[in-house]
C-alpha cells in the first residue's frame, strides 16, 4: 500500500494520542477507540517482548513498570501541586493515583487518563499467564476461556468494576497478530479501512449509533464500550499491516513522544482553563500548542533521561 507508506508505527501511536487530545476538546468522542487501538499494539509488542525475553518473569514486570511509572508519577505528582485536576486539592487522590493498580475501578485519577495504565499494567500482569496458556492449550479452549474471561469482564463492568478482561478482545488481537506473524494482503488492508469508514459513516447517520462518535448522546455504558471495540476491531487487519511497516528515527521519536503527549494533555488543558477559555478556535489552538510544547519539555527533560537510565540498569542485570 504505496499510499500508506509514511504512516510507520511510531506516527499511527502519535496520531492515537493526539486523537485522545482531539477528543477532550471538542464534541468528538474519539478518545476511548485510540485507546483501545493502543491496546491492541500493546498486545502485540509486549507479547512480542515477552517471546524474546531472556531473564525471569519478575524481571519483565520490574521492566515493565519501569517504563511506565516514573513518568506517570511525575506527571502526577506536578498536576497535583498545581491543583489541574479538581480532586487533586484532597491528598488522598495523590495516594491513589500513585498507586495505579487498581485506579480504573476506584476514585483518584489525578491526571484523568489513569484508569488505562491501570489497565495496561493488568495486562503485564497477565501476559506469562496467558502465553502459557496459548502454549499448553488446544485452540479451541483457549478461544472458550478467552470468550470466559471476556464474559466475566462484562458483568464486572456492568458492576462498575473495569478490568482487564472487559478490554481482553483489543490486547488479544495484538497477541494473536504475534503468535500467528500474520501479514495482511492489501485487499485486506483496504477492506479494513473501508469497513471501519463505513461503520464511521453509519455513525453518523443512525441516531442509535451517533453516541459512539460525538458526547452529545455519551453514556460510557456497557453498550457503547462495546460498540467502539467493534468499530476498532475492524481495523485489525490494518493494524497488523502498520506494525510490519518500517520506522525510521523521527518515526520512533513520535512513538515515544506519544505517552508524555498522552499523559500531560489534560492535565495542561485544565490548568489552561482556570485563566483563559478553551472553547473557540482560538483558545483551542493555544492549547494544542501548549501541550505540544509542554509535551516535547517533558519527553527530552524527563522521559528519555529515565528511560537511559532503565536501559542502563537493564544492561547491568541482564545475564550473560
Amino acid at each position: 500500500m504505496p499510499q500508506l507508506r509514511l504512516l510507520g508505527p511510531g506516527m499511527l501511536r502519535f496520531i492515537l494520542a493526539a486523537m485522545v487530545v482531539v477528543s477532550h476538546l471538542t464534541s468528538l468522542n474519539i478518545g476511548r477507540p485510540a485507546v483501545l487501538l493502543f491496546f491492541v499494539l500493546s498486545g502485540y509488542w509486549v507479547s512480542r517482548l515477552l517471546a524474546g525475553w531472556q531473564a525471569s518473569v519478575p524481571a519483565f514486570y520490574a521492566s515493565r513498570t519501569l517504563r511506565v511509572w516514573p513518568l506517570y508519577a511525575v506527571v502526577t505528582v506536578l498536576a497535583w501541586l498545581l491543583h489541574a485536576h479538581a480532586e487533586a486539592v484532597r491528598p488522598e487522590s495523590l495516594w491513589s493515583a500513585l498507586t495505579l493498580l487498581g485506579l480504573a475501578a476506584r476514585a483518584g485519577d489525578v491526571i484523568g487518563v489513569s484508569w488505562s495504565l491501570d489497565i495496561e499494567l493488568q495486562f503485564y500482569l497477565a501476559i506469562p499467564l496467558i502465553t502459557l496458556a496459548a502454549q499448553r492449550l488446544q485452540p479451541l479452549a483457549s478461544l472458550a476461556l478467552a470468550v470466559a474471561a471476556f464474559g466475566l469482564g462484562i458483568a464486572l463492568f456492568a458492576a462498575h468494576v473495569p478490568t482487564l478482561l472487559f478490554y481482553l478482545p483489543a490486547f488479544l488481537a495484538g497477541f494473536v497478530f504475534h503468535r500467528l506473524r500474520w501479514q495482511p494482503s492489501a485487499d485486506q488492508v483496504r477492506a479494513s479501512l473501508l469497513a471501519a469508514a463505513a461503520f464511521t459513516a453509519a455513525m453518523t447517520m443512525v441516531p442509535a449509533l451517533s453516541g459512539l462518535l460525538f458526547k452529545a448522546e455519551f453514556t460510557d455504558s456497557l453498550a457503547q464500550n462495546l460498540g467502539q471495540m467493534a468499530w476498532i476491531l475492524l481495523l485489525a487487519p490494518f493494524v497488523a499491516w502498520n506494525i510490519n511497516q518500517p520506522s525510521d528515527r523521527l518515526d520512533r521519536w513520535l512513538g515515544d513522544l506519544s505517552y508524555p503527549l498522552y499523559l500531560v494533555h489534560l492535565p495542561v488543558v485544565r490548568l489552561l482553563a482556570e485563566v483563559m477559555p478553551v472553547t473557540g478556535a482560538g483558545g483551542k489552538l493555544v492549547a494544542v500548542v501548549a501541550v505540544l510544547v509542554v509535551s516535547i519539555a517533558l519527553f527530552m527533560g524527563v522521559d528519555r533521561p529515565l528511560e537511559a537510565r532503565r536501559q542502563r540498569l537493564w544492561r547491568r542485570t541482564k545475564p550473560a
